[in-house]
């Protein structure tokens, strides 16, 4: 019987995509016929089982089909625990390069827009200029930098040009997968930063929210206040709302707010691992209950601490859960750009299975140009983010990344102990990793005045509002200045003790009058008019 209805249904997909040559008539019947048969309890399951082979089958005459992993199940590809040589990575390149076509031959229509000459050097000369230290070392950002540059021409947007690419991309998100936790079903997609992957799980939960509840008018997202302005900016572009719910005096989410917020318009649960305002891990694993028990999608934006809090849990620092290990988490974002030593942008967005990632898939059918697919927000996919991106996991793997965990992590620490011995400062919260925030409990010490002298004394400072506080996100090149950066900081504090008016002053002033101000609107216009200004053409 099964195989009845699946040639039934095979050969009733035969008839709409052959429909195209027929008269619009036919083609709405066969429209009504497919709807009517969709609304049947298991047909939509037959169905994807029928499209499921088809594409298989069709993925066997492409290109694609020298690609062992299209053929049978291949061992799963993990972070090797210690870094492949960098000679072995280079003979890797040159084998991959091989198998692509050479646009330089002319053989290819699209995709590459390039000028190979000194216009194209210039170019490569003007990265390496803003990308001298990429994070990790001397020889390491060499790597990156070749791999980026001998895949700068190539362009993921159709995976079947440029094998190579989509070796790489399958190889990143399975690797960043086992690293989370996520089990072999775990998949995703490569993104231009934490911003697009934050976004795409936005979209993700909203498309799967209108095809499971078409009855949600008016979908909202659910997230504690420190939630990174990104899954706001997703939900304006996409047309949802958020609520934001309270944090605890530990800077976590406040669990029972969460679930008393949660309504019958919540389409998502979202939290952070860490926030970035004060480097804390909000209580994911409680969280996760409420997801399964609501029956919610769950992200988790790790962009920030992804490629940092699993080694820092391994080398024994208290760490909650926050990956895929929680059952109710569905997905994870995480910057490669951050702590994996990538080149800017690249991130990462992982998914618990497939059945989640094919909502971020946007596909359009009608195009005179040919069938249309794209993965993620971008269609152009720089393949040098992606070739860099992946050369970099690859020659750290497990030991590179501990190593350079365990030298911030030392370095983290030694300030904050430093910090807690500065009279009038204090650490906000239990911090989890390599970021922290320095708060005052001295009334007489304004945070946003001690920022404004140290960038006098050229520190670019990070700055936290409610409360008033410094943002410390700790990074390679503070390894070596940890006992400077004490110095100024217990000065500059001093300085805004003896000197109150110095809090009258400046983006002190500034950050003092916007916190009067109740209309946050007007604020918004604010930091409108600010980008506008700074942006001029002169």
């Amino acid at each position: 019987m099964l195989e009845f209805v699946e040639h039934f249904l095979f050969t009733l997909v035969v008839a709409i995509l052959a429909s195209v040559y027929f008269r619009k008539g036919r083609d709405e019947l066969i429209r009504v016929l497919l709807t009517g048969l969709k609304a049947l309890p298991g047909v939509q399951e037959l169905i994807d089982i029928v499209l499921h082979k088809a594409v298989a089958s069709f993925v066997k005459t492409t290109s694609l089909a020298d690609d062992t992993q299209v053929e049978k199940m291949q061992p799963r590809v993990v972070l090797s625990k210690e870094g492949i040589s960098h000679e072995e990575l280079r003979r890797q390149m040159i084998l991959m390069k091989k198998k692509e076509t050479n646009h330089e031959e002319g053989k290819i229509f699209a995709y590459v827009y390039t000028l190979d000459d000194d216009h194209f050097q210039l170019q490569k000369d003007a990265f390496d200029l803003f990308n001298e230290k990429i994070g990790y070392s001397v020889d390491h950002d060499t790597l990156v930098r070749e791999f980026h540059h001998a895949f700068l021409h190539e362009n993921a947007l159709n995976p079947m040009i440029y094998p190579s690419l989509r070796k790489m991309e399958t190889e990143i998100i399975s690797m960043t997968a086992a690293m989370l936790n996520g089990s072999r079903e775990a998949v995703g997609f490569l993104t231009s930063g934490g911003t697009e992957s934050n976004m795409m799980a936005v979209k993700t939960y909203r498309d799967r929210a209108r095809k499971l509840w078409p009855h949600i008018k008016k979908p909202n997202i659910v997230t504690p206040i420190t939630i990174h302005p990104t899954i706001d900016k997703a939900a304006h572009y996409f047309g949802l709302e958020v609520i934001h719910i309270p944090i605890g005096p530990d800077f976590r989410a406040d669990v029972k707010a969460l679930e008393k917020t949660i309504n019958s318009n919540t389409i998502m649960i979202a939290a952070s691992a860490p926030q970035f305002c004060h480097g804390v891990v909000d209580p994911i694993g409680q969280i996760s209950d409420i997801a399964l028990r609501r029956g919610l999608p769950f992200h988790i934006d790790a962009c920030f601490g992804g490629f940092m809090l699993p080694w820092v849990e391994k080398l024994g620092y208290p760490v909650p859960p926050f990956d895929f290990r929680c059952l109710g988490v569905t997905s994870v974002s995480a910057d490669i750009h951050k702590y994996g030593y990538g080149t800017k942008g690249s991130s990462v967005i992982l998914y618990r299975n497939s059945e989640f990632r094919k909502f971020q898939i946007y596909t359009y059918a009608q195009w005179p140009g040919g069938l249309y697919g794209s993965p993620s927000m971008a269609g152009t996919r720089p393949g040098g983010n992606i070739a860099a991106s992946w050369v970099s996991m690859k020659a750290l793997g497990e030991d590179g990344y501990m190593r350079k965990a365990k030298e911030l992590m030392e370095a983290t620490t030694k300030l904050k102990s430093g910090i807690k011995n500065i009279q009038g400062l204090c650490i906000l919260g239990e911090p989890h990793m390599t970021a922290f925030a320095i708060g005052s409990c001295d009334p007489d010490i304004n945070m946003q005045a001690v920022a404004d002298v140290m960038e006098q004394r050229g520190w670019k400072m990070e700055r936290n509002m409610n409360p008033d506080s410094i943002h410390f996100s700790i990074l390679p090149h503070h390894v070596g200045v940890v006992e400077e950066l004490l110095e100024v900081l217990k000065s500059s504090a001093q300085e805004v003790k003896e000197n109150k008016s110095l809090a009258k002053k400046g983006t002190a002033a500034m950050y003092g009058m916007m916190a009067t101000i109740p209309d946050k609107a007007i604020i918004n216009d604010f930091i409108a008019e600010f980008f506008s200004e700074i942006y001029k053409s002169k």
